[in-house]
């Protein structure tokens, strides 16, 4: 009896867990997404040049850590690209890993599992279109796109992982039924 008490209880303190890192992800894109332009870039330029200073420090001759002009800006571009599609792969894990934990006693889970890509799916139109209440921003197509392949990018990888775990917990659970009989 202690023990289905103790693992209710984790359940619970993984749920609380996971639906407070899914609303700080939400309230950090969207908060992002406020952000005027020049706040905006000026924030992603700080980045390009972390990244330029770390690669430079490590391979002085690339390309990434000497360029100038035009390729700076490509590199920017890039590294936007790069944290939209970040963002929204943790997001798209975390989402998934969510509603999975309070689904998981549930017989119809898997009838339910369009949920979370319902909000992977609305979440970037949303957050692209919040943008357009910040001073200078613009929605954009592309952003959109590559939001919505990293979300889903990340529900699959969620998927995956959730899949070997459970895997492997029912195979140690069988082990340990078997050595007791």
């Amino acid at each position: 009896m202690k023990t289905k008490k103790k693992i209710a209880w984790k359940i619970v303190i993984l749920r609380a867990l996971l639906t407070i890192l899914c609303a700080f992800v939400y309230v950090w894109i969207f908060s992002n997404s406020l952000k005027t332009a020049e706040k905006s870039t000026s924030q992603s330029q700080a980045v390009t040049d972390a990244v330029q200073s770390v690669v430079g420090s490590i391979a002085p001759q690339s390309p990434i850590a000497n360029a100038t002009g035009e390729d700076y800006k490509k590199l920017h571009n890039d590294i936007r690209m790069l944290a939209h599609f970040s963002e929204f792969l943790l997001l798209g894990f975390l989402v998934t890993c969510c509603y999975c934990s309070y689904v998981l006693t549930n017989e119809k889970r898997k009838k339910w599992v369009f949920i979370p890509l319902l909000a992977i799916a609305i979440t970037p139109p949303l957050d692209e279109l919040l943008q357009t209440l910040s001073e200078g921003r613009a929605m954009e197509f592309l952003d959109v796109i590559v939001d919505m392949v990293g979300g889903f990018l990340g529900f699959g990888l969620a998927i995956v992982c959730l899949w070997i775990g459970f895997t492997l917990y029912y195979k140690r659970r069988k082990k340990v039924v078997e050595a007791n009989e």
